[in-house]
């Protein structure tokens, strides 16, 4: 049997049984409770859409790695399946579905599944042929025991570029669909069959899972389909871009999963600079810019489209000529184009370039730096999030606050403001400085944080202040949420911040107090 020929029964076969094996998944997963819950503030669907779908390509696939093991012997090429590449299969991908399906059905917490993904990548390369020679640009780079780390950084970088992407119907499925079919015509050229024919398996799956997940969706892969892609095209992209089973090619690759790649990045800078967590939340993606400003979703999965095929046809182009500037030229021209229509990485630079701004302006112009209401920055919403914060530093600059910090993340109603405000005059090393973050809760769902940094020996005093602040800004935010609009002097009056039994300060969770003295 020729290549073409499998490719073609490979690709048809999975296509079919993922589409047929989709609908016996509804009732199991119903029957379960396997469903998607809707962020906070955000439109319930009106059925319950099941999650989890990549246990279906994780079976289709299974089964296409069985089918390549047994029929091996009848393909007119040869097919290389060595216990280096199928060991470390067998162990991680049961544990990794059992991981999804865990996170999927009950939640679980961001770092212990960062350790985990860590530890599913350590163990794939762990059992990998150590390439210690990359190519970049018909340059060798020894890499030494540098390889280890990189693997795991790009395996553990896929799982997670995956998840950030599935966040609109289809979005995730029909990019991996096209880095994908990539990946198979990089393998083909370079002569890796077997991979050639896994990658043509995994874009058939994705096929047929597409017409089930496409707008509006009936079902959602879950970070257990997130998670077994990922992991997927991070081995087969990285396999097929070996040449000559001696040097590892670089350009392609990274041409072929530039999208993806780009965006998980700019996320780890925008939660970086807002100072917060790495796994919060948010509607910074390029497909929820692309989704607010397009009312069709098929428009956002054709654009897309647009952005990944040129990209994956410079990945195949580098390889058949040999040439990494194919792969460099057009993967530049996407970086420009999507900066430039102010869909990717924007927001991030300015933050950056604000705080760097913020920070020469505190260092050599602190009179300047102290006329101004600190650094913020409305990345998303048109919520009244800059009248409220003045009115907090007008209320607090007086008062022994030396920093202040608000962060409104609402990705439901596409809402993220953050801001923050140091006071030069409270500098001195020798007072007492404690910190404290509040929550803000709205109908026990959060919606922000407050961070408070006090100079001053008076710790009941600093904490009424506390109370009193959180108390109004969560009341203004609930007033947005009610009525949507808010007159921010009215709640800061003073008589409304002298009062302090709106709230009492053991009422917020999660509040931390840290004590760093001149002697620390």
């Amino acid at each position: 049997m020729s290549f073409l020929s499998a490719a073609n029964i490979v690709f048809l076969g999975t296509a079919v049984l993922t589409a047929l094996a989709v609908f016996p998944f509804y009732r199991w997963a119903n029957r379960i409770g396997l469903v998607h819950r809707a962020a906070p503030f955000s439109v319930p669907a009106k059925k319950p859409v099941p999650v989890g779908g990549g246990l279906v390509i994780f079976v289709i696939l299974t089964a296409v790695i069985a089918g390549l093991i047994l029929c091996r012997n009848t393909f007119d090429f040869k097919i290389i399946l060595t216990p280096k590449l199928l060991v470390p299969l067998l162990i991680v991908l049961p544990f990794t579905v059992f991981i999804g399906l865990v996170n999927d059905r009950y939640g679980m917490n961001g770092k212990i599944k960062l350790f985990l993904q860590i530890f599913i990548a350590s163990v794939v390369v762990g059992f990998a042929k150590r390439y210690s020679n990359i190519t970049l640009f018909d340059t060798d780079i020894e890499l030494h025991q540098l390889f280890y780390p990189l693997a795991v950084l790009w395996l553990v970088g896929m799982m997670n570029a995956i998840r950030l992407l599935d966040g609109i119907d289809g979005v995730a499925v029909t990019v991996s669909f096209f880095t994908s079919a990539a990946a198979a015509a990089i393998a083909y050229i370079n002569q890796h069959y077997e991979i050639a024919l896994v990658s043509t398996g995994l874009a058939g799956c994705l096929f047929g899972f597409f017409l089930h997940n496409r707008p509006p969706s009936k079902i959602y892969l879950g970070n257990t389909g997130c998670m077994i892609i990922g992991l997927f095209l991070g081995l087969l992209t990285f396999r097929a871009g070996i040449v000559a089973d001696r040097d590892l090619s670089v350009c392609s690759p990274i041409a072929v999963m530039l999208i993806p790649l780009l965006d998980t990045f700019f996320a780890v800078i925008r939660r970086f600079n807002l100072s917060r967590s790495l796994f919060t939340p948010d509607h910074g993606h390029i497909h929820h810019i692309l989704s607010a400003r397009c009312s069709n979703g098929y428009t956002v999965l054709l654009l897309m489209s647009l952005l990944v095929l040129p990209c994956c046809a410079a990945g195949v182009l580098s390889t058949y000529y040999r040439n990494d500037w194919f792969a460099a030229a057009v993967a530049g021209q996407m970086i420009i184009v999507t900066f430039a229509a102010d869909w990717l990485g924007h927001h991030e630079l300015n933050i950056i370039y604000g705080r760097l701004k913020g920070r020469i302006r505190k260092t050599f112009d602190v009179k300047k730096y102290m006329t101004k209401n600190g650094e913020f920055y409305q990345i998303q919403g048109s919520g009244p999030w800059r009248a409220v914060w003045n009115q907090m530093v007008l209320a607090m600059r007086n008062r022994p606050c030396r920093k202040l910090r608000l962060n409104i993340n609402i990705p439901g109603l596409n809402e993220d403001f953050f801001a923050e405000w140091e006071n030069m005059d409270f500098q001195r090393k020798d007072r007492t400085a404690f910190s404290c973050t509040v929550v803000l809760l709205v109908d026990r769902k959060e919606v922000g944080k407050i961070k408070f940094v006090f100079e001053t020996d008076d710790r009941n005093a600093a904490a009424a202040d506390i109370e009193r602040i959180s108390a109004v800004c969560e009341a203004c935010v609930r007033r947005y949420l009610e009525t949507g609009s808010v007159n921010a002097e009215k709640f800061f009056l003073p008589e409304t911040l002298k009062n302090s039994s709106v709230k009492t300060l053991n009422s917020y969770p999660y509040v931390f107090f840290h004590r760093n003295t001149a002697a620390d």
